[in-house]
Parts: structure tokens; C-alpha cells; sequence
């Protein structure tokens, strides 16, 4: 009897855990979201330099941060694609937020709302 009391603690435990990576997880996916949508929002509003600013911001950011990804030039037009699609909703941060990052790499390419609300 101790013995299946031990195995249902052990197997509570790891549900905890399992839980807890999954909501850091989660938690993170929405921080990086709303880091996209403000870098898209300050790329966009330095677009008066033009290509420029995202080259020259590609190339400080590999020098201030070497081991991070994620921030070419083609990601950061990305961004700055991505707060031109959603500021004017006001489904963001939250909704979007919540989608998992293979997802939204195909939400950056759509245009339409009404495809995007779909997901």
C-alpha cells in the first residue's frame, strides 16, 4: 500500500514540474511577442532612415548580444511587418501572443484579417 502511495506522489511531482515548464514556456512565448510587436513598433518608427536603421540595428544587436537569434535583417522587416498588421487590433497582445512561434511565422505573412482571426 505504501508503495502505490509513493508512486502516485512520485507521479504528482512530475506533473508539477511538467506544469510549471509548461506555463515558462508559455509565459516566455508571450514576453517574446510583446518584444516583437514594441521592436516592430520602433523599427517602424524610425523608417525615415530606411533599410539603413534595420541593417545597421541587425549588425549592433549580433555585437551586443552574439549568442542570441533571431535578429537578422529579415526578421527584424518581419517585426516591423508584423506591428503594421496588428497595432490596430486590439486582440494583441494577448490572443496572438498565445500562438506557438512555428505558427506565427506564418501569421507574418498573412495580410488579411479575417485569415488571421481564423487562428
Amino acid at each position: 500500500m505504501l508503495e502505490k502511495d509513493f508512486k502516485e506522489t512520485f507521479i504528482n511531482i512530475k506533473k508539477e514540474i511538467i506544469n510549471t515548464q509548461t506555463q515558462i514556456l508559455s509565459d516566455a512565448n508571450i514576453r517574446l511577442i510583446n518584444l516583437y510587436f514594441k521592436l516592430g513598433k520602433i523599427i517602424n518608427d524610425n523608417s525615415k532612415w530606411g533599410d539603413k536603421f534595420i541593417d545597421t540595428l541587425e549588425v549592433e544587436l549580433k555585437v551586443d548580444f552574439p549568442t542570441i537569434k533571431g535578429f537578422s535583417a529579415r526578421n527584424l522587416r518581419r517585426m516591423k511587418k508584423f506591428y503594421l498588421e496588428y497595432k490596430d487590433e486590439e486582440i494583441l497582445p494577448p490572443a496572438v501572443a498565445k500562438l506557438p512561434n512555428k505558427l506565427l511565422s506564418n501569421v507574418y505573412v498573412l495580410s488579411f484579417i479575417d485569415l488571421r482571426n481564423c487562428y
